[in-house]
Order: structure tokens, then sequence, then C-alpha cells
């Protein structure tokens, strides 16, 4: 199928590189960004010709003979960019965050589904085998029934401009896979949420860079977070680092000895290390190989527009739940 990037700063051109050119299921029919440079820069890397380069998304999806655009501009642009690919008719692959406001992303929603076209939201942490080795070992069972669960993630992030400036900065741009990866392990929507978030004066960020937060799943697992894209020092995978505490022992993500994976350690406090679940298709891979089947087979995709609707109304619960010191709950954000 024939496929138009949008966006092809450093990360795009990666993507573009290492995911789309090696794909089984797309090809190229154009390339889009505001950037002259960038565009030149990534026609030549990713062999594109110069007949199918545009610098305005508007012109590009109206002449290129497409059936998908894949979406890897900045957060603040996608919700024009997929609304006009869809009123072109074309499927969307985009990247987290959805968009960065729920009102936007239920309007697209809506009008994918109108048109019946299909929405795909990269939450690629999915696809990553770390995660999928964490849930299978949740699922396994082997020590009993999950009790509450602790993750944590620490990084120090010099973000874009866009990113200096953005309102609910490390939720919308770090937490937004953690909160997708809790919904995906434990199979359910988030019922709850008290949350807190903050700055530091000298951070050089508008938006809060730091999220503590206690997520109650619809199961009544409780869920306590702490995530900082403004920590210097010790950093975590991108993953973070997770203990799931059960009635016979614990699971964990983390690095316990034996490098970084997922662990398990019984009552008896025995210490394994489980064997990593290699996907078919890992990481982005796996995104595009489902983003093409669901578009052949005319299916919803399992992180659809629609599914990572949850995801992102967490998101807005956590910071309504920090400027109003109480509880809130992730459904009212979807009410129409």
């Amino acid at each position: 199928m024939k496929l138009i990037q949008v966006g092809l700063g450093a990360h795009g051109k990666w993507v573009g590189s290492q995911f789309v050119i090696p794909s089984t299921d797309f090809e190229y029919a154009g390339l889009v960004d505001a950037d002259p440079k960038c565009l030149k820069e990534a026609a030549e890397l990713l062999e594109v010709p110069k007949d199918l380069l545009y610098t305005e998304y508007h012109k590009g999806f109206k002449d290129l003979q497409a059936d998908a655009v894949l979406i890897e501009a900045a957060s603040h642009v996608h919700y024009e960019i997929c609304k006009e690919a869809l009123n072109n008719n074309l499927h969307v692959l985009i990247e987290k965050p959805f968009t960065l406001h729920i009102n936007e992303a239920l309007e697209l929603v809506e009008l994918a589904a109108q048109k019946n076209m299909k929405i795909m939201v990269n939450q690629n942490y999915r696809c990553n085998s770390n995660v999928l080795t964490l849930k299978k070992a949740i699922q396994d069972g082997n020590l009993g029934q999950p009790l509450f669960v602790n993750s944590q993630f620490y990084y120090h992030h010099v973000g874009k401009p866009y990113q200096r400036e953005m309102k609910d900065y490390m939720l919308l741009e770090m937490a937004v896979h953690h909160i997708d990866m809790m919904r995906f392990l434990f199979e359910c929507n988030v019922a709850s949420v008290q949350g807190k978030t903050w700055n530091s004066p000298e951070s050089g960020y508008q938006g809060d860079p730091n999220v503590h937060a206690v997520y109650e799943m619809e199961t009544g697992i409780p869920i306590f977070y702490l995530g900082s894209l403004l920590s210097k020092g010790n950093e975590t995978p991108w993953e973070g680092i997770w203990r799931i505490q059960c009635q016979e022992g614990s699971i964990h993500l983390d690095d316990l000895g034996k490098g970084y994976g997922v662990y398990l350690v019984d009552s008896s406090h025995t210490l394994s290390k489980v064997q990593n679940f290699v996907p078919d298709f890992a990481d982005i891979h796996g995104i595009l190989s489902e983003f093409a089947d669901c578009i052949r087979k005319n299916r919803d995709p399992r992180t659809s527009g629609r599914d990572n609707l949850h995801t992102l109304a967490a998101i807005m619960a956590t910071s309504a739940s920090s400027a109003e010191g109480k509880a809130v709950h992730p459904s009212d954000f979807l009410k129409a």
C-alpha cells in the first residue's frame, strides 16, 4: 500500500529508514515536511523522488495517490493533520499523544467512523518484548492474583521547543506510554485517578515534568505511579521499572542482577529471570503490520483511535485531579 509520511525530523527520518523502508506492507507515496531542508535530507535518505515531496500537507494529500498517512509531526499539529487526512479518505497512523485535547480526539474518532477510515495510534510499547513478557508472566498466574502495582520512570530530557511550552508535558509526551501499558497489561481501563503534577522554577518547562498518581483499575487493582522527565542521576529504561505484587510473590520488570528484564520472586525469595517473549514483529514493525492488516480486513486496530480515547482520558483525568485536589474518573471525559 502507498503511504505518505508527514514529519521528517530526526525521529521521523529514523522511523522511515528503520521501519517504513524495510516494511513489506507499505511503500512511500510521498513525503511532507514544512522545513525544506528536512524534506530534502529525508528524500535523499529514503530515496524518494523530488516530485513526491511537499511542504504543505493539504496539497500533498490532494495530489498524491495514497492509501494512508503516517503522522510523525509535533504533537500540537496532530489534530489538524489527522482531520485533513481523513477528509481526503486516507487511513491514519499517528504518533502518541493522539491529540492534546480530548474533544479533538472524540471528533476525529467520529469522523473516521463516518468515512469508514482507520485511525491507529502508535502505542508501540505494546509490541515491546519486555512488556509482552511482563504481561505473559502476569497472565500465567504462577504467583497468584495481582494485589497492587508500583511503577516508576526517571529520565533527564531536554525537550524540543514545542515540548517545553506544552501543558501536561510529562503526561502527554511520556506517561502516555506507561498509562497505556497499565491498560494493556491488565486488559482494562482506569476507573479513577488521584494525581499530582508539579514543576521546578529552573526547569525551563511551562508544563509539569513530574507526575505522581494512584490509578485504580476497573478490576480494583491500584497502580502507584511516579514519573519524571526532569531527573538527573540514575535513569530507568524507557519502559520504566515495575513491581506487580501478587498473592505468592512479586513480578518485576527491572534489573535484579541479571540484566533488565522480567523476574519472578516467590514467597521463599527464590529469584528467576523469565526468558523474553520475542514477537513476530517487534516495536514499530509490529505497529505497521497491524495497521496494514486492519486496512486490508476492514477491522479496528488494537490501538485504534477509539481505544486510545481511554488512555487519553486517563491523562486528562490525572491533570484534572492535580488541579482540583481530588479523585477524578476518566470516563467523565468521554461523555459527549
